[in-house]
């Protein structure tokens, strides 16, 4: 497994065996890990977020976590990542969304330079309609 064989990894693909398989991390940051598995019922890729196992164990931000998780769940807009489920086992809390492939914004910047306004623009009101819809929803 290589790079992608942290004790995160091997916990998380233990306790999702036969649903998921795990295939590599795709990144981290203060608050989950996230990483590339794929689906095993409908055979397609997905992205799992791990809460951070040292945040697991604190009840509260673990109940923040899952809430913030089943709250998104509830949203269907074009330009909102769905979330397909919500785990718990054990120690372990994470949820499953669909996997958008590509680069980042940040990536694609650094790589590419500054955008066109005009892309700006879109990617700004696509942006502003996810979160107005999520407004509307309560959120």
């Amino acid at each position: 497994m290589g790079q992608s064989a942290t004790p995160e990894f091997l916990a998380l693909q233990t306790a999702l065996r036969g649903r998921y398989i795990l295939e590599c991390e795709l990144g981290r940051g203060g608050m989950g890990i996230v990483f590339l598995g794929r689906d095993v019922a409908l055979e397609r890729p997905v992205a799992i977020k791990l809460l951070p196992p040292h945040f697991a164990g604190l009840p509260e931000i673990r109940a923040r976590f899952l809430q913030e998780a089943r709250t998104a769940a509830r949203l269907a807009h074009p330009h909102i990542v769905p979330i397909h489920a919500v785990e718990t086992n054990g120690d372990l809390a994470c949820f499953v969304m669909s996997y958008v492939a590509g680069k980042t914004l940040a990536e694609v910047v650094r790589e590419d330079g500054p955008l066109p306004p005009a892309v700006v623009g879109r990617m700004v009101q696509e942006v502003a309609w996810a979160l107005a819809y999520a407004h509307q929803q309560g959120v």
